[in-house]
């Protein structure tokens, strides 16, 4: 991608991983959108954990789907996130459920990171009630996405689509030096 401003291309690879691991915190609808993918994701598993009659952890919760985002695109090993419903779309809770589930991996990566960083160098349990509420979470908050996503206002719209549109680049580049590497 080359502007007229005489910015030399960027190219495809692991060589500016860095830079797109920032990506969703230097743009301001990537900013948008990850303020309401965190606050979505920390909603429905509150809500979760309320059902369960498990204590709220509602700052650990923001912290692990703040540390998950960047990681949407390198984690999901399945096909690109689809894009959220249109209006006139109806809502198949079942393949948003499975939309959702992409998200799981980096939502491990998200757990793992904010473990570490509140419990030292050890590992993580992963055979608890927090893990489960967490997996149930990310199922869930797909669809509700889904259903909601259609009522919310356009730049937050927007904000949701350039973090959906993120993560699947940082795929499609993972895959494309993944390609590249197997002619080699």
């Amino acid at each position: 991608m080359s502007g007229e401003s005489g910015d030399k291309p960027i190219e495809d690879g692991f060589t500016n991983a860095f830079w797109n691991i920032l990506k969703p915190f230097t743009m301001s609808k990537g900013i948008m959108g990850t303020g309401t993918y965190v606050a979505i994701e920390t909603a429905v598993g509150q809500t979760i954990r309320r059902i369960m009659k498990a204590p709220y952890n509602v700052g650990e919760s923001i912290e692990l789907h703040t540390y998950s985002v960047p990681f949407l695109g390198l984690t999901n090993f399945g096909d690109d996130y689809k894009a959220y419903p249109n209006k006139d779309d109806k809502v198949d809770f079942v393949e948003e459920m499975t939309e959702g589930g992409k998200a799981i991996p980096a939502a491990i990566v998200g757990y793992i990171s904010m473990k570490l960083r509140r419990e030292g160098m050890k590992v993580p349990a992963f055979a608890n009630r927090d893990f489960l509420y967490m997996l149930v979470g990310k199922l869930l908050s797909r669809p509700l996405t889904s259903y909601v996503y259609q009522s919310l206002p356009e730049d937050i719209e927007i904000g949701l689509t350039v973090i959906n549109e993120l993560a699947n680049k940082e795929r499609q580049l993972i895959k494309s030096v993944k390609d590249q590497a197997k002619e080699l």
